[in-house]
């Protein structure tokens, strides 16, 4: 298939650029693209254009023609902690404050029945900064994102449609700490970074029992990742390895992304109107390296409603989750070390978020997009006994984003 080059220069440069991404569900983002991000992140059955790619392949077969998206997102999240207890758990903030994330996407049609596309975006990610912390607390910085790059091909038919892509993802991953106060030194002291590619896939079908109804599935596959030393050299800090001395088992260094299995519908009222409404399931407990780590599988359930005139759009929307990392028994060192470690390095505790945006057209070929996210701030404290008693975390967001739409 032939794309324009304006594709291979945008996912050339979304490429070079990619983010450190806080997200919402778990590590992930809750969706791509201003108008599904506006909708409270719904986007299985209901077709926005190209970055639909994401939610679900299948809505490709909704496209009526050839059109190029993309965007940019800037996270501002706000994140605390009160490091080791046993340093007197004074409060630091992070420092990792800002975040930009880009995707683009592309979708053409082979004829009536047939469409294909590809879309690249930065879909997961967290990370914290802690070097800047005052002595009793803990130096620490973790970094981690992942970018995918996913080609797609969809057939349709007036009443259904069905969709499959072939996922890529690359990934990075670092752990850095001063582990003085649980009795180690440095750890990954020069910031080093390593990275994990793989491949997955995702497929999805949607049907149409009346013209104002779509009702749709997609499931995208887990996919493995392995960032070098990372996970289990953060471990030695904590004192777990193998050998003479070790406090427990060392961390494994596996750290999959999760399968995820998603439903929703699209309900047209009027012909101005959309409701929508998306369920998902993020299978963190089943995923190697998440499931370790006492990860459970996450429960999304998301709202929105659009309202269409000549030219312009307007959204709202909810999005709402379970904190999936689970509190192991305090007193026992391990279960201590692991707490610690996700309430510290991996703080994805937020649950509520309320979204809405707007888009107008500049033409008939060109729009522009735009939405935001507010997601209160959530406060999680775990026992971690062997350490000197409680860690607290703190954690909101918000985030805002600009796309631009081009038909062919």
């Amino acid at each position: 298939m032939k794309l324009n080059k304006i594709v291979f220069s945008l996912l050339s440069a979304g490429i070079l650029i990619s983010p450190l991404a806080h997200a919402t569900n778990g590590d992930e983002m809750m969706a791509v693209g201003s108008q599904n991000t506006a909708l409270g992140g719904t986007g299985v059955a209901n077709y926005i254009g190209a970055e639909s790619i994401f939610a679900n392949p299948s809505m490709l077969g909704k496209s009526k023609g050839a059109e190029v998206t993309g965007g940019i997102v800037v996270f501002t999240p706000k994140v605390s902690n009160t490091g080791v207890p046993a340093l007197s758990g004074v409060t630091a903030d992070s420092n990792a404050s800002t975040s930009y994330i880009p995707d683009v996407s592309y979708s053409n049609r082979f004829n009536d029945s047939l469409s294909y596309g590809i879309a690249m975006a930065g879909i997961a990610g967290m990370g914290v900064d802690y070097q800047g912390a005052p002595a009793t607390h803990i130096y620490a910085k973790s970094a981690m994102s992942i970018l995918r790059v996913v080609p797609t091909i969809a057939y349709n038919t007036d009443s259904f449609g069905v969709g499959f892509s072939p996922v890529f993802q690359s990934g990075s991953l670092r752990l850095s700490y001063n582990a003085a106060g649980m009795g180690a030194g440095n750890i990954n002291a020069i910031g080093n970074t390593d990275s994990s590619s793989g491949f997955g896939f995702s497929l999805g079908g949607y049907v149409n029992p009346s013209s104002a109804l779509t009702l749709a599935a997609s499931f995208q596959s887990e996919i493995a990742g392995k960032y070098g030393t990372q996970i289990s050299d953060a471990g030695t800090g904590f004192g777990l390895f193998n050998g003479t001395g070790s406090k427990g088992a060392p961390f494994g260094d596996d750290l999959n992304q999760p399968a995820e299995i998603k439903a929703g519908f699209a309900f047209t009222v009027t012909d101005a109107l959309t409701l929508t409404a998306d369920y998902k399931l993020i299978q963190w407990g089943s995923a190697a390296g998440y499931k370790d780590f006492n990860w459970k599988d996450q429960t999304v359930v998301a709202v929105g409603a659009k309202y269409a005139a000549n030219g312009y759009w307007l959204g709202v929307g909810y999005n709402n989750t379970n904190d999936p990392i689970g509190e192991l028994t305090p007193g026992v060192y391990r279960n201590d070390a692991i707490n610690f470690f996700n309430n510290m390095f991996f703080p994805a505790v937020v649950a509520n978020s309320y979204t809405f945006g707007g888009g107008f057209d500049i033409s008939n070929t060109f729009a522009v997009e735009a939405s935001a996210v507010i997601t209160p701030e959530v406060t999680k404290t775990v026992g971690v006994t062997n350490f000197g008693g409680f860690n607290t975390t703190k954690h909101s967001q918000q985030s805002y984003s600009a796309s631009l739409r081009y038909k062919f």
